[in-house]
């Protein structure tokens, strides 16, 4: 088989993993999306920190080193998801019912201890075609997101209250699951295309 050709578009979808389940089978599964799922994505971008060192002699550059320090991720929504805040802070959703019968849910924001949340797995999906047209999915599998706090956009006129969850994409010796890598080497992510059958 030929490795494909991939065009991909706007990131569509973004979900942070449990750790228990790899990144296909997170894809193949909707189980824990409601808990999950970064609902109503309208942005999101990856983007690489990198560096480099210049070894200097006899007035020249003799050899470049570069290297990636991490990736920033930064995916905004257009809802708020208390179970997936849950879920990456560790702090509880409480409800009950208030004058009127109505039920209140609430959360605690930015407490000392969601300011240094566990690391999670997560995966960017974007819509796709390969070169010959065929109708596919991109996905980027990042193995080790270190988040940080929550931030909001507004409330703002006609534009609502946007939430972002952001991070840096970190080097693993893990994969998704908490496997080490048989090979041994560090990697942060990994890059699936699916074709549509």
């Amino acid at each position: 088989m030929t490795a494909p050709i991939i065009e991909g578009f706007s990131l569509s979808h973004a979900q942070v993993l449990d750790g228990d389940e790899t990144f296909v089978e997170a894809l193949q599964t909707v189980a824990n999306a409601d808990e999950w799922d970064i609902y109503g994505v309208n942005n999101g971008s990856l983007e690489p920190n990198t560096d480099s060192y210049d070894n200097e002699g006899d007035d020249a550059v003799l050899s470049t080193w570069e290297w990636l320090n991490y990736a920033e991720v930064a995916v905004q929504a257009g809802y708020m998801s208390f179970p997936l805040i849950s879920n990456i802070t560790g702090e509880p959703v409480s409800s009950g019912t208030i004058a009127g019968g109505a039920t209140a849910y609430a959360i605690d924001m930015w407490t000392e201890r969601t300011m240094n949340v566990a690391r999670r797995p997560m995966i960017l999906q974007m819509p796709a075609k390969t070169a010959q047209g065929a109708v596919a999915k991109l996905v980027l599998g990042l193995y080790s997101v270190s988040f940080a706090p929550i931030t909001f956009d507004g409330p703002a006129y006609k534009d609502g209250l946007k939430i972002n969850y952001g991070g840096k994409a970190l080097m693993s010796a893990f994969d998704e699951t908490g496997a080490p890598f048989p090979d041994g080497i560090k990697r942060v992510a990994r890059t699936l295309a699916i074709i549509e059958a």
